[in-house]
């Protein structure tokens, strides 16, 4: 739009408009741009094309005799031609770097500070969710013997996640007799995907004693179970201070409709697996279909540990950096990528 539709004196304008509002938080007047941006325009002329801009449905006048703000159409025709982002500083991407380094054997933790870390350099709302289990590369499984009658399923994928069940046994096995029965499991079913194992406990099992199977049935419908989203355990965000301390959100009404959507992960979440996708997916308020982020833009990207796909990103106001935020989600990817699979 910006190259084909808006002549360079229009183009020129509108960007003045767009890294002013995002800058300063106020309406952007003809007096500020000609003083301001080294366009060589009188405030007459830049009225002018702020009318033509306007026309065009890229800003709009918040009230009389204001400047002017973008519209949604106006931040995505900024955003769709931002040719390259504004680069993390070497200081940034060395402390990032150092920090997520002495968390590098826990994967839940170094996750949980991945968001701490883009909300502490975006100035916003930094949101984690954990790779999709189910596409992770099965690692192994431990039995761990409770009491008589119960045992603790653990199950490993290889990026390092695990999650863990207790299952209730009918009768009373020993204790050679369930290691026995792990080392089969892993045997058999190590490299496939989590999501094969319901298919494969079955199939690669079929000659098994009947001792056997009946342990191996137990394990299954448990872990059909628990391979599946736990909303709670599985997303993290940080930093809702940060976006409350926006001017956009100053009265109580704007206030509250901020906690609301931080108290709905199931918005949050719908949200992240909708547009996800694995280049930077850029969502700007009203092209949302939740009515909660029609003030909010939200800057998303994946990564991936070990096969398993995990999402990370930054929910602010519209008027939010978008060039360094973009640079931000991509490095976080690619850091975090590196650094786990290093670290196995």
């Amino acid at each position: 739009m910006m190259s084909t539709e808006l002549t360079a004196r229009e183009r020129q304008v509108f960007l003045a408009i767009v890294q002013g509002f995002i800058r300063n938080a106020e309406p952007v007047g003809s007096r500020y741009i000609s003083k301001n941006c080294d366009l060589n325009l009188s405030p007459a002329t830049v009225r002018n094309v702020m009318a033509d801009l306007e026309d065009k449905g890229l800003v709009r006048q918040p009230h009389t005799s204001a400047g002017r703000v973008p519209t949604t159409q106006g931040y995505r025709a900024y955003v769709d031609n931002i040719e390259k982002g504004i680069d993390l500083t070497e200081e940034e991407k060395k402390s990032i770097v150092a920090k997520l380094e002495l968390f590098t054997q826990d994967v839940d933790i170094i996750i949980s500070k991945t968001a701490h870390i883009i909300s502490d350099i975006s100035s916003q709302l930094g949101i984690v969710l954990s790779p999709r289990f189910t596409k992770g590369i099965f690692e192994k499984i431990e039995l761990i013997q409770l009491s008589d009658y119960k045992l603790l399923v653990v199950l490993s994928i290889k990026s390092g996640l695990v999650k863990s069940v207790i299952i209730e046994v009918d009768n009373h096995f020993s204790a050679d007799f369930i290691n026995e029965t792990a080392l089969i499991i892993n045997e058999r079913l190590h490299g496939l995907s989590v999501e094969q194992l319901s298919y494969f406990l079955r199939e690669r099992f079929a000659d098994v004693d009947a001792k056997s199977r009946s342990l191996i049935d137990k394990i299954k419908d448990k872990t059909d179970k628990m391979i599946h989203y736990e909303v709670e355990k599985d997303f993290y965000f940080f930093g809702a201070k940060n976006v409350i301390a926006n001017p956009e959100f100053g009265s109580p009404e704007q206030v509250g409709r901020i906690l609301e959507l931080l108290d709905r992960k199931d918005v949050l979440l719908r949200v992240l697996t909708e547009h996800s996708s694995e280049g930077v997916s850029i969502v700007i308020g009203e092209e949302s279909a939740e009515e909660l982020m029609k003030n909010c833009s939200i800057i998303t990207t994946t990564y991936s540990i070990d096969g398993a796909v995990g999402t990370l990103g930054v929910i602010g106001p519209t008027r939010m950096q978008y060039a360094k935020i973009i640079s931000l989600v991509k490095f976080m990817s690619d850091t975090l990528n590196y650094l786990v699979s290093h670290s196995n």
